[in-house]
């Protein structure tokens, strides 16, 4: 992917999409989590937009159409979690909430983000790609970091198994 990101595209449009229905399914089951007086309808709205969007994605795999429009929908998609964002940033301050400035500030970043995608797709399509390429390979750093980390404690709990039977 870092290699040939645009070339990748095509290929990433699977992931972002299943990402997608990932990434709505949990700001739905987030909204049903929370306190009845907590709900943000917009929070909803969110989660379903971004579900609609994925499964969108996902059925239009592999479509030239879609490879071109993409990087479009995709600053559209950002654009419109980011207002649902801004809006229930200012349903948290009214419930006094203190961490609704983190929710504000990411919106903002975020329509900032999907306004320079609609002008510069290609560059968009390629941020796309090389950030998911970033993704995975810190993923994946993390999973061995985390595997000689287990690696480490199993030889530690066989030590001191070991000491406790002497």
């Amino acid at each position: 992917m870092l290699f040939k990101p645009l070339q990748n595209l095509v290929s990433l449009i699977i992931f972002i999409g299943i990402s997608a229905l990932i990434s709505g399914t949990s700001e739905v089951i987030s909204f049903f989590g929370e306190r009845k007086e907590d709900r943000s309808g917009w929070a909803l709205a969110s989660g379903i937009v971004t579900i609609v969007f994925g499964v969108w994605v996902s059925f239009g795999r592999g479509s030239i159409f879609l490879l071109g429009i993409l990087p479009y929908v995709f600053a559209l998609w950002v654009i419109a979690s980011s207002i649902m964002r801004i809006i229930s940033s200012h349903a948290l301050k009214v419930w006094g909430r203190t961490y609704w400035v983190w929710l504000m500030v990411f919106g903002i970043l975020g329509i900032a983000f999907g306004i320079f995608s609609l002008f510069a797709p290609m560059i968009s399509g390629t941020i796309i790609v090389y950030a998911v390429a970033l993704m995975l390979i810190s993923y994946g750093a993390n999973n061995i970091a985390g595997f000689i980390r287990m690696k480490k404690f199993e030889n530690f709990i066989r030590k001191s198994l070991e000491r406790n039977k002497i």
